[in-house]
């Protein structure tokens, strides 16, 4: 449901409530009156001022035919003290009360000067004791006649209806309140769930959007930044070198070869960059640039041991497996690869002992593998453990020992196990040295 909606629907409440309080005024009253006349109590009334106001309720209820409700309301007067007659054209259509108060009627009627063959008149007449109403009218073509007499008495049972009428208020006016109160804090409560939180949570989600567009407009002018540094500090090494063969400045076999050497190796470096960017592009496109497919973890790690053995012990690294799970996991076997070559290149990278011990150790958890790496290097300074997957992101802050690595390989890791669905963390373990932890979901297959 949308913000429009919900201010339509708060706005017809807001009509409704009044509406809703105007007919539940009309039900108390009308519970009132009714529990007032089953305890067998009656109107009586005592001045020509209440048979004035007697007329004009029994006019409306005869003469807009509010039929047998209004008619209920007739037997609200005392009966031994009124007589109430309609007649349409000469039939006795409905009468009420005491048949022995026609005579005092009749009698006025005759001392009046009045034409009862007349089609449309209004008698009354209050007397001391007695109070006469006589109405005649033509509705719909037919002649309509309201009698209405009534005997003037005190009764203490007008005490009991001003008690009554007296509850009546004081329960309608608690109940209004109750009422306007439990509708505002309804109201109040709909405005809040539905109109205010989420225009709110709208606000702080265009907020935190703005936010991160900005960060990532930073963030791709470092890397702008960072690419054109990493890739113009090869050239002018292999630019130089190359100026310096034109110029005969090598004028020996000897220096030539270095320098072609030297030219080689900033060429391999160009190389290297180029490809991390490549596959770090690639892996932008998600899952159909690298398709996926079921992988036996225990295999996967047993092979990358045994195909780089040779390699590492070049470099005087040792890496050593623990395998406690035979774990599937559905994953992308050159990604995974990426990942290890990646943090373990790093550690013979950044050695602090001239033999670098690596080790691999893989467990299940709660239907999580979890894959971690652990070296005896330098570690990390705390405060760049965070920014350490960033693209680019060195701790050499003078970025001068590019020839360390492109600044990449943490970053594509990062990503490779995102796509894998999984998350990788970063912590110094003691004496010295870094851990990688990386959890990656398994399927539910697996052993």
């Amino acid at each position: 449901m949308t913000i429009k909606h919900k201010l339509i629907i708060s706005h017809v409440i807001v009509f409704i409530v009044p509406v809703m309080m105007t007919a539940l005024v009309i039900v108390i009253c009308g519970l009132g009156l009714l529990s007032f006349a089953r305890n067998g109590n009656h109107i009586y009334i005592e001045s020509a001022w209440e048979f004035q106001h007697a007329c004009e309720a029994v006019h409306k209820i005869i003469f807009n035919k509010n039929g047998s409700v209004g008619y209920w309301l007739i037997g609200l007067l005392a009966p031994e003290q009124n007589y109430i007659r309609v007649m349409e054209e000469n039939r006795i259509i409905y009468s009420y009360g005491n048949e022995s108060l026609q005579s005092i009627g009749k009698n006025l009627l005759e001392d009046s000067n009045l034409n009862l063959a007349d089609k449309e008149f209004t008698y009354t007449n209050t007397l001391e004791n007695d109070f006469v109403y006589f109405e005649k009218q033509t509705v719909n073509g037919k002649n309509y006649s309201l009698y209405f007499v009534s005997e003037r008495s005190i009764h203490d049972e007008d005490k009991v209806l001003e008690a009554a009428l007296q509850n009546t208020v004081y329960f309608v006016v608690g109940s209004l309140i109750i009422f306007v109160l439990a509708t505002s804090w309804l109201l109040s409560r709909f405005i809040l769930k539905n109109i205010v939180l989420p225009f709110n949570l709208m606000v702080q989600q265009l907020s935190e959007s703005l936010k991160e567009s900005k960060l990532q407009e930073e963030s791709r002018k470092e890397l702008v930044a960072s690419i054109s540094h990493d890739l113009r500090t090869p050239l002018t090494t292999i630019k130089a070198y190359v100026e310096g063969l034109i110029d005969n400045v090598a004028d020996t076999p000897e220096k030539k070869l270095r320098y072609l050497q030297v030219i080689k190796k900033k060429a391999d470096e160009l190389n290297n960059l180029i490809e991390q960017l490549f596959l770090f592009s690639k892996m932008s496109l998600g899952e159909k640039a690298v398709p996926f497919e079921i992988i036996n973890l225990k295999s996967m790690l047993e092979f990358f041991v045994s195909e780089n053995f040779y390699v590492w012990q070049k470099y005087q690294a040792e890496v050593t497996l623990e395998v406690e799970s035979n774990a599937k996991i559905m994953g992308s076997f050159l990604l995974l690869e990426r990942i290890l070559s990646n943090i373990i290149d790093n550690s013979i990278k950044y050695r602090s002992e001239e033999k670098v011990e690596c080790k691999i150790n893989l467990k299940v958890e709660e239907k999580i593998a979890i894959l971690s790496i652990s070296d005896n290097g330098i570690g990390v300074p705390q405060d760049s453990l965070k920014r350490l997957t960033e693209p680019f992101y060195r701790t050499d802050k003078a970025r001068s020992h590019t020839e360390n690595g492109t600044g990449l390989g943490l970053a594509i890791t990062l990503r490779a196990v995102e796509m894998m669905n999984g998350t990788l963390t970063l912590e110094n373990i003691k004496p010295h040295g870094l851990k990688v932890v990386i959890k990656l979901p398994i399927l539910e297959e697996s052993d």
